[in-house]
């Protein structure tokens, strides 16, 4: 296995699986250049493929649960990539209590040659978070969870500000700088 420390972003690493050949049509190979990335929260690891049934695969080999999808296009659109963000243990059923905290999405990249090069930074437009972990999603729009706030988020097609289904009446669509789970 080969590690690969991102310069813009110290707190990840790309681990990227070195497969023989024989093994490498089993195994799925990160590719800093995929638009589908796993990133673990607890671990502080990344890995982007190129394919969303490589990340399904490399996603069933991992011990961390899935907590939350964050998607650069509305209505959960895979085509625009996306990240599922994952940590060790599910949230606390209540908001009262901050589970899981990203204190900066600055310098936090996609890590993919997508056709605008996107970073996460600004750019969340639909979230969803997987309800058998029972978390909900808060943004923020500066760094440190400062500055404002959405409210708790379960799902949201899009971050517009419809305030219609669970999406917050304000919005949030390419706003977010930080987010905390609970």
């Amino acid at each position: 296995m080969v590690r690969i420390f991102f310069a813009a972003s110290a707190a990840f690493t790309l681990t990227v699986p070195v497969a023989s050949s024989a093994a490498a049509a089993q195994n799925p190979v990160a590719d800093a250049t995929g638009q589908y990335c796993a990133i673990d929260l607890s671990a502080q690891q990344k890995a982007c493929f190129t394919s969303e049934q490589a990340l399904t695969d490399y996603s069933s080999t991992l011990a961390s649960l899935p907590l939350v999808a964050v998607y650069n296009w509305i209505d959960y659109n895979r085509s625009g990539g996306y990240s599922i963000w994952y940590g060790d243990r599910s949230c606390t059923a209540t908001t009262t209590d901050v589970d899981y905290t990203l204190p900066t999405l600055v310098g936090e990249t996609y890590d993919y040659n997508n056709p605008s090069g996107i970073s996460e930074n600004d750019t969340y437009s639909s979230v969803s978070t997987y309800t058998a972990q029972s978390c909900d999603i808060k943004l923020f729009d500066g760094t440190n969870n400062s500055g404002s706030s959405s409210p708790w988020i379960d799902s949201c097609t899009h971050l517009g500000g419809s305030g219609t289904g669970n999406c917050p009446s304000t919005n949030w669509y390419d706003r977010a700088s930080s987010f905390q789970l609970s």
